[in-house]
């Protein structure tokens, strides 16, 4: 029996209207019409209209159900229309959740309305829709993310915050005051929290307070107080920086870093470089190589120009300083990537064959001392022409290398180790100590530089590694000294009692044990048996002795660079096996039999080796410590 448009209507539980729409626009027409006009549907129409609407609730366009029906090809391979509303579906819902995280957040804005200052909720509402605008689905679900560690743009100790600073411009507070630094500190911080240390995204908000003057009115933050908010910021992180300077050097630093935030370039080059580590773009490929000579510029620019020494102490300070990276982005993971990157090109480890590479490298970095660095911390002569002419034209033609900031700080460590031992044994002599042993020797001079002097010294060292040297004085032309004994012995298969015995070792008396650059080579046995070995010999016996640290010790901001020198040593063939807390070895070494022991931290060697030195030697972040321990 044909259904009249009104009865069809009722029992569609639609509008006469929606039906006369749908005839128009050819979705769904009348079988025929009666002598008088009026629409007739018969049983297949009726059939097509509950097809028509379960297509609807599911999302679809009226199109697109116009299409699904009247195409036979899309009946038959209905997946394709059915995956695309899928997706539209749920990028539906993920709008939906959105907005709802977006509305709760205004609903718990609200009702903390009476506990402290907050927006008013049409003016949130406006900030939200600026939001959508500024920003991707991601960054709007970081800045709007709840829990102990975030903080969003509504909440009262971030207006509070704006209002204090601008109550401090309004009574013409100076940047670099004390209480203008604490307002800068307190602000960073809470940047971080909002979001998440992303600078892209931090850098995003800043566009949009300054591109929406709306945002403008609402919060409270304009240009002018950016800018304040960055002066003041540049003299904390000054500030900071003066407790490692000196006040010329400090001064010379506040004077560049002003002027440099000005241009806010940190924050670019840390967007660059996240999308290009993102990316999967090598160290090595070009683009990240040009980023790294922009960032250097930019940092001598910032801090230190030309001037060496200050660029070592504005290095070790950011290394001992977490709080002067923060608001950068600089998480660890980029920490890594941009060490690797600047290690590029600048790698003084050896691979020409000779003895290890890390030998090799110690001498080269005592040769280039004696050519670079003045005052010298370490008069070697020897150290040049025990390299071998080749070795050395090379070293020369290429000084420049030398000169980065990686190899000073390494260079800095090897010729103050040797000056201490130097040091030690001179004073070992001078009281009547007559043995030398310098474990792990590799191409150290001591004995050429003193061929005349007291006592006897002993080299233990890799039979092949003795050999090379051995090869390398002779075609030098250096007599070896007399007082000098070749002990070859590799520690993990070989006593080290039984070697220096068979040289002429006395046990019963005392001797100075030199143990530089080693430890960290062999598994934690040997270490400990021959360490046994020299707390047993003769009371008095004395030994310096470098171990390197875990990198757990480290923080976050100087542990990358670790990780990087330490693959790299590992690459070459000597990875790192033993690592002691300081703590650690002051026990391991008391219950061995050692009476006495002093730690020597890189601030104590700083001042006794290095101090107000114009050349940039300095002790900074370092893997290794040094420890003096006395039998008895």
């Amino acid at each position: 029996m044909p259904l009249k448009i009104g009865e069809l209507a009722r029992r569609a539980g639609l509008s006469v209207r929606a039906l006369h729409h749908y005839d128009a626009i050819g979705l769904l027409s009348p079988a025929w019409r009666s002598e008088g006009g009026a629409r007739l549907y018969g049983r297949d129409e009726l059939i097509r209209l509950h097809r028509i609407e379960a297509l609807k609730r599911f999302g679809y366009s009226l199109q697109e159900i116009k299409d699904s029906l009247d195409d036979p090809a899309v009946g038959r391979e209905p997946l394709g229309i059915l995956r695309r509303q899928i997706e539209a579906l749920e990028a539906q819902a993920a709008r939906i959740r959105r907005l709802g995280r977006q509305l709760q957040h205004l609903v718990d804005m609200v009702a903390a309305g009476h506990e402290a200052p907050s927006i008013d909720w049409l003016n949130a509402l406006e900030l939200m829709n600026m939001y959508q605008k500024h920003l991707d689905d991601q960054e709007l679900d970081k800045l709007l993310a709840s829990g102990p560690e975030q903080l969003t743009p509504t909440d009262p100790v971030w207006i509070g915050l704006i209002e204090e600073l601008r109550q401090a411009m309004a009574q013409a507070q100076p940047t670099g005051s004390a209480a203008a630094q604490d307002l800068a500190w307190r602000w960073i911080r809470l940047v971080v929290r909002m979001t998440q240390d992303d600078p892209a995204l931090a850098d995003k908000l800043m566009q949009l307070q300054l591109g929406e003057s709306r945002a403008q009115h609402i919060t409270g933050v304009d240009g002018q107080l950016l800018d304040w908010i960055d002066e003041a910021f540049a003299h904390a992180r000054c500030t900071l920086l003066a407790r490692h300077l000196d006040p010329a050097q400090a001064t010379e630093v506040r004077r560049r870093h002003l002027a440099s935030v000005k241009r806010r370039a940190w924050p670019a080059l840390v967007i660059e470089l996240r999308a290009l580590m993102a990316a999967g773009v090598a160290v090595e490929a070009a683009p990240v190589q040009a980023l790294v000579g922009r960032w250097r510029q930019l940092f001598r620019d910032s801090f230190c120009g030309d001037d060496a020494a200050l660029e070592a102490r504005v290095l070790a300070a950011l290394a001992q300083e977490p709080d002067l990276h923060l608001g950068l982005g600089m998480d660890e993971a980029l920490l890594a990537y941009l060490n690797r990157a600047h290690m590029v090109g600048h790698q003084t480890l050896p691979v020409d064959g000779g003895p290890k590479p890390s030998a090799l490298m110690v001498a080269l970095q005592r040769a280039a001392h004696q050519l670079i660095d003045r005052p010298l911390v370490l008069e070697d002569p020897v150290a040049l022409t025990i390299l071998g002419e080749a070795r050395l034209q090379t070293l020369q033609a290429d000084l420049d290398r030398y000169r980065h900031p990686m190899a000073l700080g390494m260079r800095s460590n090897v010729v103050v180790r040797s000056r201490l031992a130097a040091d030690l044994w001179a004073q070992a002599a001078a009281g009547g100590t007559g043995q030398y042993v310098i474990l792990g020797a590799g191409l150290d001079t001591s004995a050429y530089r003193l061929p005349d002097g007291p006592g006897r010294v002993f080299e233990v060292d890799l039979p092949a590694t003795q050999q090379w040297k051995q090869a390398q004085l002779q075609a030098a032309g250096l007599a070896v000294p007399r007082s000098l004994r070749f002990v070859p012995v590799d520690f993990e298969r070989v006593g080290l009692a039984d070697g220096l015995a068979a040289a002429g070792f006395r046990a019963e008396e005392p001797a100075l044990f030199s143990w530089l650059g080693v430890t960290m080579y062999l598994d934690e046995a040997a270490v400990i048996e021959t360490l046994r070995f020299m707390a047993g010999c003769a009371r008095g016996s004395t030994v310096l002795l470098e171990y390197a640290t875990p990198l757990s010790d480290f923080t976050p901001m100087v542990r990358p660079a670790m990780e990087g020198l330490l693959a790299r040593f590992a690459e070459q063939g000597e990875p790192w096996k033993s690592f002691f807390a300081p703590q650690d070895m002051a026990g391991l070494l008391g219950s061995l039999g050692f009476g006495s022991c002093r730690h020597w931290s890189p601030d104590d060697l700083n001042r006794r080796y290095l101090a107000d030195r114009p050349d940039g030697l300095h002790i900074g972040a370092t893997p290794s410590r040094l420890i003096v321990a006395t039998v008895g």
